[in-house]
């Protein structure tokens, strides 16, 4: 079976990072540094992805002025592209990166016209049929026909989901991973009705236990910057739950770093490891990820030395 990947990241970005040694709201500012590259979740997944040795198939939409140099971009990687090309403009993501902590100001995605969605349709049917793993990765721009997505045969394929809104069908036909933040959980737990008292010591086990009862999701992954990440799945029936603490690393930029735990987990689950071996390594890819300026930047070797310091410190959650 072929351990290819596509990757369904439509929501692209032009990233725009600024540096400041200090961001006061309100002042003016000199710029001491700037970075421009392609970005969203889905190039971030795949940039991480193929630095692990995974072989993705990025799939997204480029639009005029910034679509050229993020296609170039990637291809100069060596990853495999897919595009969709559309009329107006890529979004662009400007960051402020200070004292560790970053500011982000997002544009609106384009909005799509039906003959770009006849493309899209027409593009991914050339994929779909060959394509075993799945992964979406964030937002769909705006005027995205989900439904003709929707609409695809999924039998046989297995789906990873690192997004909330518009993801429903997906998860009724059943994901390996679906890995959100805390935010995100919350927002799914309205959404199902189940009930968030946070202050209970159960919280964890029975908001989880609810999810994965009532959807067929085989793993659910938590993610809260420096708290402990949580991953959930039933076994038999059986309630199982980890979490692990992440390892403490100088911060140079957090953006992309829930991206990388993305990928580096579908690293794993492709290589056969376990579901805590998934864990330690997704969270040492992100923690790799966070001391550097970009994602492109992690390295393999430090992603190991990061795996092996964290290896004894999974816990059971009861």
């Amino acid at each position: 079976m072929s351990q290819e990947i596509l990757i369904l990241g439509l929501n692209p970005a032009w990233q725009r990072l600024f540096f400041l040694d200090k961001f006061t709201p309100g002042e003016v500012h000199r710029i001491g540094k700037i970075e421009e590259y392609a970005s969203g979740k889905g190039i971030n997944c795949g940039l991480v992805l193929h630095l692990l040795g995974g072989t993705p198939l990025l799939m997204h939409f480029l639009g005029s002025e910034h679509g050229p140099k993020i296609f170039d971009e990637i291809s100069a990687y060596g990853i495999q592209q897919a595009p969709v090309w559309i009329k107006e403009p890529t979004r662009i993501c400007t960051t402020i990166v200070s004292e560790g902590n970053s500011t982000e100001l997002i544009e609106p995605s384009p909005i799509l016209s039906e003959i770009e969605n006849d493309d899209f349709l027409q593009t991914i049917n050339d994929y779909w049929s060959s394509t075993q793993r799945v992964a979406l990765c964030g937002t769909f721009p705006q005027g995205f026909n989900i439904e003709q997505l929707n609409a695809l045969d999924f039998a046989g394929k297995k789906i990873y989901v690192d997004a909330i809104e518009g993801i429903d069908s997906w998860l009724e036909k059943g994901v390996e991973l679906l890995k959100i933040n805390i935010k995100e959980y919350c927002k799914l737990l309205s959404r199902l009705g189940i009930p968030q008292v946070m202050s209970s010591p159960q919280f964890w086990k029975m908001t989880a236990t609810a999810v994965l009862e009532r959807l067929p999701i085989k793993a659910l992954v938590v993610t809260d910057e420096d708290a402990p990440v949580r991953a959930f799945r039933l076994v038999e029936k059986k309630f199982q739950g980890v979490q692990l603490l992440p390892p403490t690393v100088q911060v140079n930029n957090r953006i992309g770093a829930g991206d990388s735990f993305f990928a580096g987990w579908l690293y794993a689950d492709t290589m056969g490891l376990d579901f805590e071996q998934c864990l330690i390594k997704a969270t040492a890819v992100a923690s790799a990820r966070c001391e550097v300026e970009r994602p492109c930047n992690i390295k393999v070797e430090r992603v190991a030395e990061l795996e092996a310091a964290i290896v004894d410190a999974v816990e059971k959650l009861e």
